[in-house]
């Protein structure tokens, strides 16, 4: 199960980067660098029997590579990276939720709106970048306003658009919840859980057995007691350049 949700991840990352012009192919690894280091700036879906390590390395040294390695649960791969100086410097928890016999009832599906537009696009990136602690930029998800497999969401509240998320559905039909956060200001009053069990009911709708993520180990515990169950994880490499 931890390959087919690291799987959807990459996926995931390699549509964004298509959409906005920023993946890049090479031998051995994609990668997605979008403008001024923002979100996603990650090298991934590495494979060790193409991979030049020494190239890659340069690259990075060089910032023509982003200095974040996506590394799923291969030993082979880490020991490789670790060989060359790469080091853990995060480690999220890849998870799903069965949607049989699920469905969230009291949600208001009125205090979400759907990002259709220039202007709500960048006001999801500022949700966003505010909620993440890293940028987010606006071209970025104004790219993937309204195409396939892509709904984008801004969460109401007494006025305002404090939370966000995003729903990808990839190409074996399986949806996974991404980008789910809530401004500093609005958190402790359940705005992140309401987004969440919107995401499942929207990938319910799009007939997914199965909802996919990755969180955090604080964010673990919260999705862990919505029913979600862990599957290993996804660790990011990088090099010291100091």
């Amino acid at each position: 199960m931890n390959k087919q949700i690291i799987d959807h991840l990459f996926e995931f990352w390699e549509q964004i980067g298509k959409h906005g012009n920023f993946l890049t192919k090479e031998n051995g690894f994609s990668f997605a660098k979008p403008t001024n280091g923002s979100w996603p700036n990650k090298v991934f879906d590495l494979t060790m029997e193409k991979l030049d390590i020494h190239a890659l390395c340069e690259e990075i040294i060089s910032e023509e590579l982003p200095n974040s390695i996506a590394v799923p649960e291969n030993e082979a791969i880490k020991d490789l990276l670790r060989s060359k100086g790469l080091r853990a410097t995060s480690k999220i928890k890849a998870m799903t939720l069965d949607t049989t016999n699920i469905f969230f009832g009291n949600i208001d599906a009125s205090e979400f709106i759907k990002v259709g537009s220039p202007t709500e696009a960048e006001l999801f990136a500022q949700v966003a970048t505010e909620s993440f602690g890293y940028p987010v930029d606006p071209s970025t998800i104004g790219a993937l306003v309204d195409k396939p497999g892509f709904q984008i969401f801004l969460g109401n509240h007494e006025n305002a658009f404090p939370s966000c998320g995003m729903v990808y559905l990839d190409q074996n039909g399986v949806s996974g919840i991404h980008m789910i956060g809530t401004k500093a200001g609005y958190r402790g009053l359940g705005l992140g859980k309401k987004m969440t069990q919107f995401l499942v009911n929207q990938s319910i709708e799009n007939q997914s057995k199965e909802v996919y993520l990755v969180a955090s180990q604080a964010g673990e515990r919260i999705y862990t007691k919505m029913g979600f169950t862990t599957h290993g994880v996804l660790e990011s490499y990088s090099l010291s350049l100091h």
